[in-house]
């Protein structure tokens, strides 16, 4: 893999945390519990991070914390992601008799199209028509087992 393939990856990575509960440990071993709210790569050599709703080692609680780059040790997720594109296209698969090669899963991208027509993500379903409905439907069936199992 090319290091462009590498840095689109974590970039993805990154940005899939996004308004997720994050722990952030910075190099002098304090660290922050709160809301990844965004990310700052305009730097090629540093990572910024944005938190909300956040809570430091010492129990104190903050709005907003900016954290400089240069501070940052970890990142450290402790939510498992709600929607499995992976996962979500097998469910799809088993449940409804479409041909092969109408289903592709774009891992990078956490989604789901189906006949590059209908687009399924953690946000739900976009397109229209009886087959959108019946995705919908799935979706909402799959959305409620990974509750149950996470």
């Amino acid at each position: 893999m090319s290091i462009i393939g590498i840095e689109k990856k974590l970039i993805n990575e990154l940005a899939n945390l996004i308004d997720k509960s994050v722990t952030v440990k910075l190099v002098d071993g304090r660290y922050y519990e709160g809301i990844l709210l965004g990310i700052d790569l305009s730097d090629k050599l540093t990572l910024h991070l944005v938190l909300g709703s956040a809570r430091d080692n010492n129990g104190n609680s903050y709005y907003r914390v900016v954290i400089h780059g240069s501070r940052l040790s970890e990142i450290i997720s402790k939510e498992q992601p709600p929607f499995d594109p992976n996962e979500f296209s097998s469910y799809i698969a088993s449940r409804l008799n479409l041909p092969p090669g109408s289903i592709k899963v774009l891992k990078d991208a956490n989604m789901v199209i189906v006949y590059d027509k209908y687009k399924i993500s953690e946000s739900g379903v976009e397109g229209s028509g009886p087959l959108a409905s019946k995705l919908y439907s799935l979706y909402q069936e799959y959305m409620e087992l990974r509750k149950k199992r996470i």
